[in-house]
C-alpha cells in the first residue's frame, strides 16, 4: 500500500522530496583563518584583497599583522603564519617557501604639505638621506634643518630605498627611525623640516610627494614605467600549503584580484 501511494504522487512531489533530502545533507564548510604578517606597506593591499575574497568565501577570514618584511619571511619559514608579506625581494629563501609577486609599488619621498619642492634628483635625495645636506637652504632655499625620517632594519621599504637611492651609503644615523609606514606619514605631516619615504598607496593630502628626476609619483608613472623608485610586492607561501591558501593566491592573481590591485598599486597581470 505504501509503495502504491508513493508511485501515485505527482512528479512535482518527487522533486520536492529529492531537494529536501539534498538540503538536509548539505553542511557549510568549516571556518578557516589565514594568518599573514610582514610588510606594513602591503597590509592595506592584503586587507583589500582579503575583504573581497571573504565576501565570496565567508568561511575564510584573515588575521593580518605588520612587523616588517624580514619578520614576515621569518614567520612563514617557521610555519607560524600562512602568508609572509614582503615589499622587497626575500633573501636566502628556502626551497620550502616560494615568492609570488602580486603587485608593483612606487616608493614616494614625502615632505610636510607646506613644503613643496618642485623636483629632486636621485643624487640630491641621496645627499639628504645620508646626512651630507643638513639644511633645506642647500636644496631649495627654505631655511631650516633637515630631519630625516626612516624605517627600521628589516623593513622592505628601507631595503628598497637603500638599494634604489642610497647605493653604497647608509641612511644617516641622526634619522628618526619609525616602526611602520603610517608612523612615517604622521610624523612628516606634523614637522615642517621632515622628509621620509613610504609606499605610494599611503600618500594622502596630509603630506606632499616630491617628483623625482622630474617625474611625480603616481599610478600613471608607476604603470607607465617612468617613475624611478619602484618595487614588487610579494606573498611568501609554503610550497605545501592548504587548499584555502592556494585558492586565495589564485584569486589575488585573477582579473578580479588584479582589478583591486590596480586601484592603488600597479598590477602584475
Amino acid at each position: 500500500m505504501k509503495l502504491y501511494f508513493l508511485f501515485r504522487l505527482p512528479p512535482s512531489a518527487f522533486i520536492l522530496l529529492f531537494l529536501s533530502a539534498c538540503l538536509a545533507t548539505v553542511t557549510p564548510p568549516p571556518p578557516v583563518v589565514l594568518k599573514a604578517a610582514g610588510s606594513t606597506s602591503m597590509a592595506p593591499l592584503l586587507a583589500d584583497l582579503a575583504a573581497a575574497y571573504s565576501a565570496q568565501q565567508p568561511h575564510v577570514t584573515f588575521d593580518i599583522q605588520g612587523g616588517g618584511s624580514h619578520l614576515g619571511q621569518t614567520l612563514v619559514e617557521s610555519g607560524r603564519v600562512d602568508l609572509g608579506l614582503v615589499s622587497w625581494p626575500a633573501q636566502n629563501l628556502p626551497g620550502t617557501v616560494r615568492s609570488i609577486s602580486i603587485a608593483r609599488d612606487a616608493v614616494a619621498v614625502i615632505l610636510h604639505p607646506d613644503h613643496k619642492i618642485e623636483n629632486l634628483s636621485l643624487l640630491e635625495a641621496r645627499n639628504i638621506f645620508s646626512g651630507r645636506l643638513l639644511n633645506w637652504q642647500e636644496v631649495d632655499g627654505l631655511t631650516g634643518p633637515i630631519q630625516v625620517v626612516s624605517r627600521e632594519d628589516g623593513s622592505g621599504a628601507r631595503a628598497a630605498f637603500e638599494a634604489l637611492v642610497m647605493a653604497d651609503e647608509r641612511v644617516t644615523p641622526t634619522a628618526i627611525v619609525l616602526p611602520n609606514s603610517q608612523a612615517v606619514v604622521d610624523y612628516v605631516a606634523q614637522h615642517a623640516g621632515a622628509v621620509g619615504y613610504v609606499s605610494l598607496a599611503l600618500v594622502t593630502e596630509k603630506v606632499y610627494a616630491v617628483p623625482l628626476e622630474g617625474v611625480p609619483p603616481s599610478l600613471d608613472s608607476l604603470t607607465g614605467g617612468t617613475y624611478p623608485l619602484t618595487r614588487e610586492l610579494a606573498l611568501l607561501v609554503p610550497r605545501q600549503s592548504r587548499p584555502e591558501l592556494a585558492k586565495f593566491v589564485e584569486f589575488s592573481l585573477s582579473p578580479a584580484g588584479q582589478a583591486i590591485v590596480a586601484t592603488k598599486w600597479g598590477p602584475v597581470r
